[in-house]
């Protein structure tokens, strides 16, 4: 689960449209399916002991049992569950791909129609380069910085990646304000080090980028020698940004990215870009701006100073070509799967075109959840679900007023950011209205930039206006939830309200363990290492004692420290500072669903083991079911790089070793245990 990417563009809701209920074919269906067990036994590993290390012996049976198909880097649970949302679109994109005549600006048009123009593979073929040839003219013609400053300007309203970028998102000092940010940008890789480190491994990776760099030249009709040249000279120009850019790490803290400064100001520590020409073209005009990575933008005076204009027109047209290789023929696309799925991720085959398609109409993502909702989502899940909310955020009351480490002083202040959360689920109360949005069945390319070019002056035209706390982060068939520290909000998507986050025909311990876990991981980012750092109104402020900080920091590097030694691949260890955020709430989400489940009983009569297990025991199965999954080498190395989320067996054990109440529900005793002793326990939350 996340925290919302503070930095994402945001949806403008439009009229309100109620969830209707399930269609007689859809209740039709759901009759033939089977039921999701509440935890299928044959899922795990009994050669291995629930002490030793209960990630194996709860997902071993799972992996022997589903291995990683060819298109994938990972098969889990998650996986599972989304493909199981993706057929479900499918059938929805198919009917109405299938009509040439539904009300043009309706989502069924908008839905059907580029869903349409993505699966004429012919189509697409016969276009080649045709949408693409009038930006690669000018690229062509540039004839000096202020030119490309112009096209650049144009490029980012099309979605195309350059080495820096504005966008408009709520001010971190006063979320209720939208305010004009800047950030870094521009390089390929998936995170400066991979063009910083050495390794054997690293090497190999960008040896193949170069490869594909140059192959996408070709593509567009440089010769061989040429293309190879040109490769080289783009890798340099991305390694010397990275080379500049604030790593993962440290842009977590706010403190490193919030950097509020009079426009003017920037343009004097960066004079080498000409911002009255980029700004205009964008149709921006603000007196301030807050950069993440001013000492980056400082470099990047420097480096439009020395770069030729033949590499920077170069490395413009590379980006152009791979930023919409998904859109172009066949040979971009597979060129551009052999070196990120492949080399980067392990995947053996693309994934078939339909999937692919709807991975490239994220757009549409509101529109696509209002059609899946209407057909496949419960109201009683939503109920259910926001009852579950209150019993998490009992228990984690219940949990601030007995913590040892923190002053009553704190305490008060931490009950009023919990009672100040807010929490969406399922779907938004209004739906956005597109109707001006142009989509056609016959353009794949040009409707991927329509719909680029309308998110982003969308974006752009919030600057100056107060926040709408309406908005959501992400369409409503997506398998995640996240939480949003300037709304101080929990957003659970219907995606993910379904087996096995949540299951209505499990019992209770199950579901606590499961969508519970959820649940409280998402409230525990409002008190993790970084989100502690924001009030209850979702402002940048430290609410804290000096002395309960101080105790609070300590815990954040015994956590950091634990998980610093894992070693998922040999020499590969797990980032610790990097996940520090997610692994915390990992730890609040197990714990807060234990006990809300105990809460849950309270006055009840004890109940009866199922399938051999307690009650007890059965929340940690629900918690262990959620991480079941294995993942590719590439992958998993990809992973720890880049991601803040650690590896699924840390996500297991990491936080219940810890655990006492999990030491006693299975009875944990000897050596042989992967449970942490009684000195070294970390208990947060």
């Amino acid at each position: 689960m996340n925290k919302v990417n503070l930095t994402a563009s945001v949806l403008l809701m439009g009229a309100f449209t109620a969830c209707q209920p399930a269609t007689k074919k859809e209740t039709e269906k759901k009759a033939e399916e089977k039921p999701f067990p509440a935890f299928d036994l044959a899922n795990l590993d009994t050669t291995v002991a629930p002490c030793t290390d209960f990630f194996q012996y709860t997902t071993g049976g799972f992996n022997a049992n589903n291995p990683i198909p060819e298109s994938e880097s990972r098969w889990g649970q998650f996986n599972i569950l989304m493909e199981a949302n993706n057929k479900k679109l499918k059938g929805i994109f198919e009917e109405f791909s299938g009509k040439a005549d539904l009300p043009k600006g309706s989502t069924e048009q908008l839905v059907g129609d580029l869903y349409y123009s993505g699966m004429d593979t012919a189509h697409i073929e016969k276009l080649g380069l045709t949408n693409l040839q009038p930006t690669l003219d000018k690229i062509n013609a540039i004839a000096s910085l202020d030119d490309y400053f112009a096209l650049a300007a144009e490029m980012e309203l099309h979605g195309i990646q350059i080495p820096f970028g504005l966008y408009v998102s709520p001010d971190q000092m006063n979320s209720t304000m939208n305010v004009l940010y800047a950030a870094q940008s521009g390089t390929s890789l998936p995170d400066r080090d991979y063009y910083l480190k050495d390794d054997s491994m690293s090497v190999a990776i960008q040896d193949a980028y170069k490869v594909y760099v140059a192959k996408m030249f070709e593509l567009a009709g440089d010769d061989a020698e040429a293309s190879k040249a040109k490769a080289e000279a783009v890798y340099n120009l991305e390694y010397k940004l990275a080379e500049n850019q604030m790593s993962r790490v440290e842009r977590r803290n706010p403190a490193n990215t919030y950097n509020k400064m009079a426009f003017s100001e920037l343009v004097a520590s960066a004079p080498g870009i000409n911002w009255d020409v980029y700004t205009k073209g964008l149709g921006v005009k603000s007196d301030t701006i807050i950069v993440g990575q001013p000492d980056f933008y400082k470099y990047l005076s420097t480096w439009f100073g020395e770069v030729s204009l033949e590499d920077l027109k170069a490395y413009t047209r590379f980006k152009t070509l791979s930023s919409y290789a998904d859109q172009l023929p066949a040979a971009y696309e597979q060129a551009q799967f052999d070196f990120y799925g492949k080399m980067l991720s392990g995947t053996e085959q693309m994934k078939p075109r339909w999937k692919r398609t709807l991975g490239n109409m994220g757009g549409l993502g509101e529109q696509i959840g209002h059609l899946f909702v209407d057909q496949y989502f419960p109201a009683e899940s939503k109920e259910k679900v926001a009852q579950m909310v209150e019993d998490l955020r009992a228990a984690y009351r219940d949990r601030i007023n007995t913590l040892s480490w923190m002053s009553e002083e704190t305490k008060v202040k931490a009950l009023e950011k919990l009672d100040g959360f807010s929490y969406k689920i399922g779907y938004p109360n209004k739906w956005e209205d597109l109707s001006s949005l142009e989509i056609s069945r016959d353009n794949y390319l040009q409707n991927i930039m329509n719909i680029a070019e309308y998110r982003s002056h969308e974006n752009y035209e919030k600057l100056g206006k107060e926040v709408d706390k309406d908005e959501w982060h992400m369409g409503a068939h997506i398998v995640n939830a996240y939480y949003n520290p300037l709304n101080n909000e929990i957003v659970f998507p219907a995606g993910i309200l379904q087996p096995p986050f949540y299951n209505p025909n499990a019992d209770d311990a199950i579901n606590y363990g499961g969508i519970g876990g959820v649940i409280g991981h998402e409230f525990t980012h409002g008190f993790d290492d970084q989100g502690s750092k924001y009030d209850v109104n979702g402002n940048l402020n430290n609410w804290w004692t000096e002395e309960d900080k101080a105790n609070f920091d300590v815990l954040v590097k015994q956590v950091i420290d634990q998980y610093s030694a894992y070693e998922p691949l040999e020499g590969v260890h797990v980032n610790g500072a990097l996940t520090v955020g997610e692994n915390i709430a990992d730890f609040g989400g197990i714990t807060l669903a234990y006990y809300a489940y105990q809460k849950s009983r309270e006055g009840k009569p004890a109940l009866e083991p199922i399938d051999g297990y307690t009650d007890e025991q059965r929340v940690f199965l629900g918690w262990a079911q959620v991480w079941q999954s294995s993942q590719k080498d590439a992958a998993m190395r990809n992973q720890i790089m880049t991601n803040p989320h650690s590896p699924a067996p840390c996500r297991v054990n990491g936080p219940i070793s810890n655990m006492t109440e999990f030491e006693k529900a299975y009875n944990c005793e000897g050596d042989e245990t992967f449970m942490r002793p009684d000195s070294a326990k970390i208990v947060i939350w």
